[in-house]
């Protein structure tokens, strides 16, 4: 009796070192297999890349401030906004007020605009569900020829305040294509 039970103790533990191992091989796969959708999913060519949460609503005051650490010299880069708008956004475009500065402090103001929807209302972005996501060329093939800290600040310059409907806004700086 005392050994079919020294046994049977045997073989739980066993058993149970096996499931702990079975567990820790399934959190490496689905580690791995989340780290490479992530990577597969990053833009080629890729240098920057940051977000800007505004929680659905932004503010005429509040700015989406970038700052971009420039190393060397950067030749043929695009840089392009990442707009997230939700269903309750209630335009078909949007209106930014930008201003880029170099690390010696020369200045770039501009007033943007970009189509968010078709005219018959239905929106351009990617996207399931009630995010859409749209891709919005800034500048094209331009250098960064100075070392140090760009900064780009982007304001909404619509009518309404606050602006309904904006998730988020990104940057991102890539080799051109």
């Amino acid at each position: 009796m005392r050994i079919k039970r020294a046994q049977a103790r045997s073989n739980l533990e066993k058993n149970a070192k096996n499931l702990i191992r079975i567990g820790m091989r399934i959190k490496f796969l689905i580690s791995a297999i989340i780290a490479i959708t992530f990577l597969a999913c990053q833009p080629e060519g890729l240098i920057y890349q940051e977000s800007k949460s505004l929680n659905g609503s932004w503010l005429a005051k509040d700015e989406a401030v970038f700052q971009i650490p420039v190393r060397e010299s950067l030749s043929g880069v695009d840089l392009s906004l990442v707009l997230r708008n939700n269903e309750d956004y209630p335009f078909s475009n949007i209106y930014f007020f930008t201003e880029f500065t170099s690390p010696k402090g020369e200045k770039m103001l501009d007033t943007l605009e970009y189509q968010l929807a078709f005219p018959d209302g239905e929106w351009i972005g990617s996207g399931m569900g009630a995010i859409k996501q749209n891709t919005l060329i800034y500048k094209e093939n331009i250098t960064l020829k100075d070392t140090g800290i760009y900064q780009l600040k982007i304001k909404q310059a619509m009518r309404l305040n606050p602006l309904e409907g904006i998730e988020d806004i990104s940057l991102l700086i890539q080799k051109e294509k």
